[in-house]
C-alpha cells in the first residue's frame, strides 16, 4: 500500500499525519487572528474597559501569535514520525522556548501598556516631573523582571537546578561583576539620581556633553536633548561621577557687560546714560530690582565704561533671550535719542615734524 511505504524512516501515512497537523495549524492561528481583527478589536471599542484595548493593541501585531500556534500544532505533528529521543526532547524543548518567550513579550506589552494608559495619563496630568521620569523606570524594569523570569523557567525546564544556580551566583558573581561592571554602574547610579534628585524631566543641564534639556531618564543612561534638536545618550555613572550643572536650578540668569562710550561724552552724558539704563531695567517685570547695578566703571583705552549686571528672573530659555534682547534694543534707541554715542577701538597717531 502506498501509505505504507518508507521515506527518511518513516512511511507516507506518518508524513501526511505530520504536514496536515502543520496546515492545520496554519489554518487556526488565521482563524483566530480573523476573529481578533474583525471581532475582538471592534468590540473593544465599545466597551469602556482599557485593559481590552491594551490586549487588542498587543493582538493587532499578531506574528508572535501565529508562531505559538504553529509550534504548538508542529510539535503534535511531530509525535507522529518516528525519530530519536534526541530529537523529539530538542524540538520539544524548542517548542517550550518559543512560547515561555512569547508569553513573556505578551505579558511585557501587557504591564507597559497598562503603565502608559494608567500611570503615564496620571503623570502627565499632575504637576509634578517626578512622576513622569518614574515612568521610565517603571518600563524598565517590567521588562527586565520579566525577562529573567522567562530565563529561568526555560533554564529550570532545560533540567538545570535554578536554587542551585541562583546559589552559585554568590561565588560566580564576582566574575559576573567584574564583566559587567558598567552595567551595574548605570544601573545603581541611576537609582541614585532618582533617589537623590539632582535633577528631573524637562531641566537645563550643562554636561561635558554640552547643554540641552533632559528628555528622559532611564535606569541606564539619560537622554539629553541639545539646542541642535540632536538626542545624546549619556550613561548614568558619568552623571553621578562628573560635574553637572542644573541650569533650572537658578533662581535667575545674570548679566554682566559694559556699555563703552566715546571720549567726548561729558559727564552730563554720563550720567544721563546711567539714569536711562537703571529706567529701562526698573520697568522690565523680568529684571529683579533689587539686585540692579549701573555705574561708571573705568577709562578704558578706547571708552569711558559704564558696568551694567542685572538678573533676569525667568528661566525659560526663550523668554530670557527675549528680555535681553528688548532691553539691549531699547537701550540703543534712548541712547540714540540722547545723542549718546557708543565707542569703537580707535587710535590717534600724533606726528611731530
Amino acid at each position: 500500500m502506498i501509505l505504507e511505504q518508507i521515506i527518511f524512516g518513516n512511511t507516507i501515512r506518518n508524513w501526511t499525519w505530520f504536514f496536515v497537523f502543520i496546515v492545520f495549524g496554519v489554518l487556526v492561528s488565521w482563524s483566530i487572528i480573523f476573529i481578533i481583527k474583525n471581532i475582538f478589536i471592534k468590540l473593544t471599542k465599545i466597551t469602556k474597559n482599557k485593559i481590552d484595548d491594551i490586549v487588542a493593541k498587543i493582538l493587532s501585531k499578531p506574528m508572535p501569535l501565529k508562531i505559538i500556534i504553529v509550534m504548538i500544532f508542529f510539535n503534535i505533528g511531530f509525535k507522529f514520525l518516528n525519530t530519536s529521543l534526541g530529537l523529539k526532547n530538542f524540538v520539544k524543548q524548542a517548542t517550550f522556548v518559543v512560547v515561555v518567550l512569547a508569553i513573556a513579550l505578551f505579558l511585557i506589552k501587557f504591564f507597559i501598556g497598562l503603565i502608559e494608559e494608567y500611570l503615564e495619563e496620571y503623570a502627565k496630568k499632575s504637576d509634578s516631573k517626578y512622576d513622569d521620569q518614574l515612568i521610565p523606570l517603571l518600563k524598565s524594569l517590567v521588562k527586565i523582571v520579566f525577562f529573567l523570569f522567562a530565563i529561568l523557567v526555560i533554564l529550570s525546564n532545560l533540567g538545570y537546578d535554578v536554587t542551585a544556580l541562583l546559589a552559585g551566583l554568590g561565588i560566580g558573581g564576582i566574575a559576573i561583576a567584574f564583566a559587567a561592571k558598567d552595567i551595574l554602574e548605570n544601573l545603581i547610579s541611576g537609582v541614585t539620581i532618582f533617589v537623590e534628585k539632582p535633577f528631573k524631566m524637562g531641566d537645563t543641564l550643562k554636561t561635558s556633553e554640552g547643554v540641552g534639556s533632559v528628555e528622559e531618564i532611564g535606569i541606564r543612561s539619560t537622554k539629553i536633548r541639545t539646542f541642535d534638536n540632536t538626542v545624546v545618550v549619556i550613561p548614568n555613572r558619568l552623571l553621578s561621577t562628573n560635574s553637572v550643572e542644573n541650569i533650572s536650578s537658578r533662581r535667575a540668569r545674570r548679566e554682566n557687560y559694559t556699555v563703552g562710550l566715546t571720549y567726548n561724552t561729558s559727564v552730563t552724558k554720563i550720567e544721563k546714560a546711567q539714569e536711562i539704563v537703571k529706567k529701562i531695567l526698573n520697568k522690565n517685570k523680568n529684571v529683579e530690582q533689587d539686585t540692579i547695578v549701573v555705574g561708571f566703571e573705568s577709562f578704558g583705552d578706547y571708552s569711558l565704561n559704564i558696568r551694567i549686571i542685572y538678573w533676569i528672573i525667568s528661566l525659560d530659555y526663550n523668554e530670557y533671550v527675549n528680555t535681553k534682547n528688548n532691553i539691549n534694543l531699547t537701550i540703543k534707541k534712548e541712547f540714540e535719542k540722547e545723542k549718546i554715542d557708543f565707542a569703537f577701538p580707535t587710535q590717534t597717531i600724533e606726528i611731530k615734524k
